[in-house]
């Protein structure tokens, strides 16, 4: 890490310069007074500065910012952050110092860390700062002022401990225990909160300690409230950040997850993302590169869900997303389809052919899991289900179509009955066309049932055009040409309700009122409440129907079901006209 101090300037409320020493024109290469400081600070960094007049009223301020220099080098800096007023000039001004961060760790435990680990250190800059090196088990506990470190505790670790001891309440004793438990073993980052009755000179405040891990590091800090004032304080989302990435850590992401669910948010969708050949990326290019691809990932994604969930990295090239106002299928497909789209042609048009795309797992809470881990197992089986088909798409989770994939390694109970396994509606569908209509060893009785059963159906009718009976299934068996339907007969406005593929799906019996009265009486005297009509076509005319009718009131029909069930249809079709 190259040594490089950079001095202090004033700026104004709108962050341009009043004043700055000769250290700071000499490092960024600005030459105007007046400029904004906005062109030489990274852009994510700004926004720690951008708001400084309003964070300045509660008090001076610390933070990291990443300067760049006049090659277009960005390194990071603490920022000392204060408000002063100039008589000459009649205005409140901000004025920053910058201190190099060699300069500042001084530190033995992390002077031979890399610049990650020193950007990471001051990523969760507080009140007080912390240290522990698993290494040489050093633990420091210190802060900043005036630009110079105040030790508070320093030493191995269990000493450290003893000696802090004293300033925790009784009954916080668990939590402070567990916190150092964590120094030693957690691999992942975390926090706690403790009341302390003293620490430098302040008494009786909670102390809420976040820390990161990073290799052998853990670095950290606390952040000091009064107790009165920290009841009902949200988490910081902006601390539980991925030390390398624009979005939320491991801990952090599962964390909010479980939150959104708590809060009855429906659907939620939980769609996990990895990296196709990204392995080859690393070991062709580089891990510098690799980072690069990330970093552009990351972007996409923002990018795309534009503020309607939540990103968060769970490990290597793994990101999950959690949707907050995704409001559909089709707005979940549009979504899933720009970002697949977006990183396919961003890599594509790199000259270093790095061919990077990317496989997605998908499940919808709480329609396919009651909890985080089930809907978050049932993502990762359809993500790799998606590398096996190919790579570079994504898979959304549903029963009828991945019974099979999700089951493949879950031995079959002993007890299984006859109904379980007429469940599997991929398993009937497929029946339906080898052994009903292929090799004729299923009758009529046969697969009508096991499609009944299977789709939770109260009724199946196949109906000629003059509105005699084909076929009829119920619970009570399966019965072939009974004769005329005197309560059954559509006319012209019942056609109209048809799409082009000749379906009509009714979640609910709405779609009918006020035309087609006929149907509508029929269908309430039979206790349907839902159905799929399928409109039987010969020589351009309608011929029949096959309906497929539900009782008990109920979500939409599922897309799989809608296919599944119009397929069946068709094939009803070509048996009745063989």
């Amino acid at each position: 890490m190259k040594k490089t101090f950079i001095g202090e300037m004033t700026v104004t409320e709108s962050m341009y310069i009043k004043s700055a020493d000769y250290a700071f024109f000499q490092f960024t290469g600005l030459e105007d007074i007046n400029a904004s400081i906005e062109s030489a600070i990274y852009p994510d960094d700004f926004e720690l500065i951008r708001n400084a007049p309003e964070r300045l009223k509660k008090g001076t301020y610390s933070a990291v910012l990443r300067v760049r220099d006049k090659d277009g080098e960005y390194s990071p800096f603490l920022a000392e952050v204060k408000s002063i007023s100039h008589a000459d000039w009649n205005q409140i001004l901000v004025h920053i110092s910058f201190k190099d961060l060699n300069g500042l760790l001084e530190n033995d435990n992390i002077r031979k860390e890399d610049i990650k680990i020193a950007e990471a250190y001051f990523d969760v800059l507080g009140d007080i700062l912390i240290s522990y090196d698993r290494r040489t088990d050093n633990f420091d506990l210190f802060y900043i002022n005036d630009s110079k470190r105040h030790s508070i505790a320093s030493g191995k670790l269990n000493e450290c401990k003893e000696q802090l001891k004293e300033s925790v309440f009784p009954e916080y004793m668990g939590e402070y225990n567990g916190f150092f438990d964590n120094l030693k073993s957690s691999s992942e980052s975390f926090r706690a909160r403790i009341k302390l009755n003293e620490l430098e000179d302040t008494s009786n405040a909670i102390c809420e300690i976040n820390c990161k891990c990073v290799g052998d590091m853990v670095v950290g800090c606390l952040n000091l409230e009064n107790s009165e004032k920290i009841k009902n304080v949200n988490v910081d989302i902006v601390n539980d950040k991925d030390v390398f990435l624009d979005m939320l850590n491991k801990r952090a992401i599962v964390e909010q997850a479980e939150i959104m669910m708590s809060h009855g948010l429906k659907p939620i969708y939980f769609i996990l993302l990895d990296l196709d050949n990204f392995k080859n990326v690393n070991d062709i290019h580089g891990h510098i590169v690799g980072d690069e691809v990330l970093t552009t990932v990351t972007q996409i994604i923002n990018d795309k869900l534009a503020g309607r969930g939540i990103v968060g990295r769970m490990g290597g090239d793994e990101i999950l997303i959690v949707t907050k106002t995704v409001s559909g299928q089709t707005e979940l497909r549009n979504l899933l389809r720009n970002i697949r789209t977006a990183i396919e042609w961003t890599f594509k048009t790199d000259p270093r052919t790095l061919n990077v795309t990317c496989s997605i797992g998908v499940c919808e809470y709480p329609k396919y899991g009651k909890d985080f881990q089930s809907v978050y197992s049932y993502c990762d089986k359809m993500l790799y289900l998606a590398k096996e088909k190919g790579k570079n798409r994504y898979i959304i989770y549903t029963p009828e179509l991945h019974y099979r994939y999700v089951n493949a390694n879950s031995e079959q109970p002993e007890n299984t009955s006859a109904k379980d396994l007429v469940n599997d509606k991929v398993g009937i569908m497929q029946r339906l066309v080898d052994n009903y209509l292929t090799a004729h060893s299923y009758n009529n009785e046969k697969i009508f049932s096991e499609i009944g059963e299977a789709f939770e159906l109260s009724e199946i009718l196949m109906i000629y055009d003059d509105f005699t009976v084909a076929f009829q299934w119920n619970s009570s068996g399966v019965f072939s040409d009974i004769g005329k339907i005197v309560h059954f007969k559509p006319k012209d406005d019942f056609w109209e309700l048809f799409n082009k593929d000749s379906l009509l799906v009714l979640d609910g019996l709405y779609k009918l009122e006020g035309k087609c009265q006929d149907v509508e009486k029929c269908l309430k005297k039979k206790d349907v409440q839902s159905a799929i009509f399928y409109r039987i076509i010969s020589k351009g005319k309608c011929s029949g129907y096959v309906m497929f009718a539900r009782n008990a009131a109920r979500q939409s029909w599922s897309e799989y079901e809608i296919m599944a069930l119009s397929t069946a249809a068709k094939v009803f079709d070509v048996s009745m006209h063989d």
